[in-house]
């Protein structure tokens, strides 16, 4: 009888640290996609200059939560998702400096996108998991 609630307490530990891990997930790349699609929609209204103080400020506030939650991510999620949004939000950083329009609404787009997949992904569906 002990053995059977050992088992069911450390079942129930796990399946609340795995429901925790998908609500934080969740919660985390669902701000990113905000911050980005507010990135995006500062990228479209500026267009002639994409390097305004508005748009730099966001993807600086942008940069800085990725920095601060890409850690826990790496440790909750697979490195190669992790790394592959890494690079996308460091590019979109880079482009938006250089006050180049066309690749800065690519790379928001593009990090807009992946988002969407890594979400699709992230949620256990029955169609994930046949």
């Amino acid at each position: 009888m002990k053995k059977v609630i050992v088992i069911l307490v450390v079942f129930c530990v796990m399946l609340g640290a795995m429901i925790g891990e998908m609500v934080y997930v969740n919660k985390f790349y669902n701000g990113l996609q905000s911050d980005l699609e507010a990135i995006a929609e500062s990228i479209e209204i500026n267009e002639e200059n994409v390097q305004n103080p508005q748009t730099e400020e966001l993807c600086d506030k942008l940069v800085k939560k990725w920095e601060t939650g890409k850690r826990t991510l790496l440790m909750l999620q697979n490195h190669n998702t992790v790394r592959n949004l890494d690079d996308k939000i460091v590019s979109l950083s880079a482009v938006i400096k250089s006050d180049n329009y066309n690749d800065a609404v690519i790379f928001v787009r593009s990090a807009i996108n992946y988002i969407d997949d890594v979400l699709l992904d992230s949620i256990p569906f029955l169609s994930n998991i046949l």
